[in-house]
């Protein structure tokens, strides 16, 4: 079937049920960004392949909402699919639930999957339309998957592994006996633990479900006199399962709606976290007598904060990705003739593949060449592979898994000579990127307040980004980790020590080219003083930047002193890794301004 045909499917699904509309969101049962392809229901049904988004489909229309970041790509892969796209945060486009509760004005049902809404969506889109009279209809038999049929991929079955102790820094044990205390200072007697990269965390493992995250489809339910982890067992490793001893009562994945009614009907105080926990959980729980406490949880926040293990694992995973980034670099400047998108992206793949503790990319390497880098998370297909062309520019977003860290980087580079306009925004960006890079601030600011010194350069310039700044980044985890982030986005979140998070500014130029410059960082503190603790980053990424596309004249003294340093740190870290003509190469990209 074709997207048209599908969606004709899901409509007589929906008349069915007497349903008026019905969305489709991106999410999985544990409110993943990233999720196994068994879950990639809103893909299936509308055609469009990016990370985010929601398909809302009424009797006779649907529409797709998503973020700037995907907007040229959602233009073209929903072409001649029927499905408007709404382009989110543009002006006067309406927000999923204004344009619902016009459509279903003066009564009707809407369908959704409880599963895949978290209680903080699942209110909001509650508290949208109830004044529009429209009625929320939980459907436990996801219809999309009544679509899908027998095609529908099989659930993963990656194994389990145990993450090294010298890796992970503190046992799980330890671990959850944190939880525990923190259990009894709440009053609850049970935590419902949803978000798979939590899990994760908490029991010091790392699983293969989910391409690019090593994250294992599971739920855990920690309570003071026990732990259960609900999973596929059959996919525990030996090491892993003799690293859960008898301390972890181990069930089966399905399960868990059993566990969720037995803490019900004991009367439990349950701890559930909004943001990641979903309807239906929560309705389980509820529905058999649990007494809820509904807080964020603890996981992301100690999870986010990197112990002395999390951060010597992130140097020396980026000193592995700086060797194979000037590798790449220097590959690219000694001849791209002929050469194409997708070779770029196979080199890095076979650069990484030498380190014995590389585990595989961390997310789809984007290696975006001319106008094909202005799509901000651009994926290369085999009608879209460029051939590198002279005088274009090439924006390279690649990072990947090791065994003791993760990585995340871009870099742009000009093939041949660049315009003035190139030059002219790539400087503007490198600005952007060394102002947020270099600063200092008081302990307790969050991303929002930071977020325009990144822009501020840019904005000089008559340029602008959609997309965030920054994000935090798992260690040897998910490469988009919460809760903080550095964007124009309200997330109050104060950054602190420990964090590591991406500084990432851009600009696009649709149908022309695309930059990005990309590093990760280490959020330290730098001093104190009578006004308080002062925080500020320390670079993690190791690359040089682009000299032909400097503006040297639109630096200030601070931003070439700022790469200078910079350049000499990464060529004293990586020249005895490399061979004597990459050496070479990087000596003279790394030379001072």
């Amino acid at each position: 079937m074709n997207v048209p045909e599908r969606i004709a499917s899901l409509r007589k699904l929906m008349s069915e049920h007497d349903l008026r509309a019905y969305i489709v969101p991106s999410a999985d049962p544990h409110q993943s960004e990233y999720v196994a392809r068994c879950f990639r229901r809103r893909s299936f049904l509308s055609g469009f392949t990016g990370s985010a988004g929601t398909l809302a489909v009424c009797a006779d229309k649907a529409g797709l909402w998503t973020d700037s970041r995907y907007f040229v790509q959602a233009s073209r892969q929903l072409e001649g699919s029927g499905i408007e796209l709404f382009k989110m945060g543009e002006p006067e486009v309406p927000e999923l639930e204004s344009w619902l509760a016009g459509e279903l004005a003066g009564g009707g049902r809407l369908g959704l999957d409880p599963r895949l809404f978290s209680l903080n969506s699942f209110e909001k889109l509650t508290k949208a339309l109830e004044q529009a009279g429209v009625e929320i209809v939980e459907v436990d038999d996801n219809l999309v998957d009544r679509v899908w049929g027998d095609e529908r991929p099989a659930p993963p079955a990656g194994e389990i592994r145990v993450h090294p102790a010298g890796c992970a820094g503190e046992p799980s044990k330890a671990k959850i006996e944190k939880l525990r205390g923190l259990l009894f200072e709440h009053g609850a007697e049970a935590h419902v633990i949803c978000a798979l990269d939590e899990i994760a965390w908490l029991f010091n493992l790392r699983g293969a479900d989910v391409s690019f995250n090593p994250v294992f489809i599971a739920y855990a339910v920690v309570e003071k006199e026990g732990v259960s982890l609900f999973v596929d067992e059959g996919k525990l490793s030996v090491a892993a399962r003799e690293a859960l001893g008898g301390s972890v009562a181990l069930r089966e994945y399905s399960e868990i709606e059993k566990a969720l009614s037995d803490l019900g009907r004991a009367g439990r105080r349950v701890w559930i976290d909004p943001a990641t926990c979903s309807r239906w959980i929560e309705s389980r729980l509820a529905g058999a007598g649990a007494e809820l406490l509904r807080e964020s949880g603890p996981l992301p926040a100690w999870k986010a904060k990197k112990n002395a293990a999390e951060i010597a694992g992130f140097r020396a995973a980026h000193l592995r990705e700086g060797e194979s980034l000037v590798r790449l670099l220097f590959w690219l400047h000694e001849s791209f003739n002929g050469r194409s998108e997708q070779d770029v992206i196979d080199k890095v793949e076979e650069i990484r593949s030498g380190f014995p503790e590389y585990i595989g990319p961390s997310f789809e390497t984007i290696a975006a060449c001319g106008p094909n880098g202005a799509i901000v998370h651009y994926g290369v297909t085999p009608e879209s592979n460029r051939k590198l062309q002279s005088g274009e520019i090439l924006l390279v977003d690649t990072g990947g898994q090791y065994q003791d860290g993760t990585t995340d980087v871009t870099r742009t580079m000009v093939l041949g000579t660049p315009s003035a306009e190139q030059r002219r925004a790539y400087t503007a960006v490198l600005k952007g990127h060394l102002l947020l890079s270099r600063s200092r601030f008081l302990s307790g600011a969050d991303g929002y307040q930071l977020d325009v010194l990144a822009r501020a350069p840019l904005w000089a310039a008559g340029l602008h980004y959609g997309h965030g700044t920054g994000h935090g980044v798992g260690a040897a985890l998910c490469v988009h980790e919460g809760p903080f982030s550095v964007s124009m986005r309200k997330v109050l979140v104060p950054l602190q020590a420990g964090n590591v998070l991406s500084i990432e500014p851009g600009y696009y130029k649709e149908d022309a080219f695309g930059i990005r410059i990309e590093n990760l960082a280490l959020v330290m503190e730098r001093e104190q003083t009578d006004s308080g603790t002062f925080l500020g980053f320390e670079t993690l990424t190791l690359a040089p930047y682009e000299r032909d596309l400097i503006e040297i004249d639109g630096l200030s003294r601070e931003d070439v002193e700022q790469i200078n340093s910079y350049h000499q740190r990464v060529y004293q870290e990586l020249a005895s890794r490399l061979d004597e003509k990459t050496k070479a190469w990087l000596q003279e990209a790394t030379r001072p301004l």
